[in-house]
């Protein structure tokens, strides 16, 4: 017997140390009240972080690490760019949970951790397709990684995750205290002297308004 497994869902995981400390101070001048359950800047509003100055050597080193994730495809960097087009922190308290959802204007998706307890994954959610009928996997044995349709990840304090913007994910923590991070999407977009592709986002500047 074989079986042929292809096209997995990769979440990337890895660490950016030295940071922690001074991202979180930053986040006195991108606050928002999240008492009522706004519990993101991306719902207040608050999504130019990538626009202050003071984290662009923390933006250089998720990018360094996009591109580590690329490299795991055989991605060819010469052809795109990487732009950080919306990022923001995300603040639970004891109250509430990241809903389930997906980044629908992100090619790549980042959530980077400044204050995350134990027993407080984010989980990923995808349709499995080698479930036959709907829920015909809710009568299985034991979940394994070709039966299952969640995934659940626990990240530490300076971990970042990467994965496609369009898998959905969520929390489910009953957490003890705050939970907090960065979160941003990355679209990829064709270099500026390459228009000969069909596929791939043109640069920005060849973009008309009506």
């Amino acid at each position: 017997m074989q079986l042929h497994n292809f096209s997995p869902l990769v979440v990337f995981e890895t660490e950016i140390n030295g940071y922690r400390n001074s991202l979180i101070d930053l986040y006195k001048d991108h606050s928002f009240d999240y008492s009522d359950g706004m519990i993101t800047g991306e719902a207040n509003g608050k999504v130019l972080v990538h626009q202050d100055p003071r984290f662009a050597p923390f933006l250089k080193e998720v990018k360094t690490k996009v591109k580590e994730y690329l490299d795991i495809f055989n991605f060819d960097h010469n052809v795109y760019e990487l732009n950080f087009v919306k990022s923001w922190y995300t603040v639970c308290d004891t109250k509430f949970n990241v809903p389930s959802h997906y980044h629908s204007c992100s090619h790549i998706s980042y959530v980077y951790y400044l204050d995350v307890e134990e027993n407080d994954p984010l989980i990923f959610s995808l349709d499995n397709p080698n479930e036959w009928f709907g829920d015909a996997f809710f009568f299985t044995f034991g979940k394994n990684n070709l039966n299952s349709w969640q995934y659940a990840v626990q990240p530490k304090n300076e971990s970042l995750l990467l994965f496609p913007g369009k898998i959905k994910h969520f929390t489910q923590g009953n957490r003890k205290g705050t939970r907090m991070c960065i979160a941003g999407d990355v679209l990829l977009t064709l270099k500026e002297n390459l228009l000969e592709f069909e596929s791939g986002l043109l640069p920005t500047k060849y973009w008309s308004q009506f």
